[in-house]
């Protein structure tokens, strides 16, 4: 399950990731983001990640999230990631000279640390 929601009166969007998302989900969320990118210019993110399944996107959906990471490199200008699970964070260690964002990982418990980090970036 994949839920977005933009933080009022920002240009934070909020993803909650649980368990599984299917076809749709997946792709109303890139709509989603991509309205928030139209809207704002560039964005940035929380992402809340919860307990995962394996594989947590469909496979028929790598490809487009692969796509929509570089085609909006520059939109996304901070991402909090906020997630216990310690790949995650490695992940996001790997990923990070890659992107152009400014990203940091948060524990769970530390999620309001990581909405107020994204509040006051430049």
């Amino acid at each position: 399950m994949i839920e977005v929601t933009e933080v009022p009166d920002t240009n934070i969007v909020q993803l909650e990731i649980t368990g599984r998302i299917d076809a749709r989900e997946f792709d109303t969320a890139l709509s989603q983001l991509e309205q928030a990118i139209a809207r704002h210019g560039s964005i940035r993110v929380l992402e809340i990640i919860g307990p995962l399944e394996a594989p947590p996107i469909p496979w028929s959906r790598f490809w487009d999230d692969f796509k929509f990471g570089f085609q909006h490199l520059g939109d996304i200008t901070h991402a909090a990631v906020v997630a216990d699970q310690g790949w995650i964070q490695g992940w996001v260690r790997f990923l990070d000279p890659l992107l152009k964002a400014e990203i940091r990982t948060f524990a769970s418990a530390e999620r309001a640390a990581a909405l107020a980090w994204l509040r006051s970036a430049a």
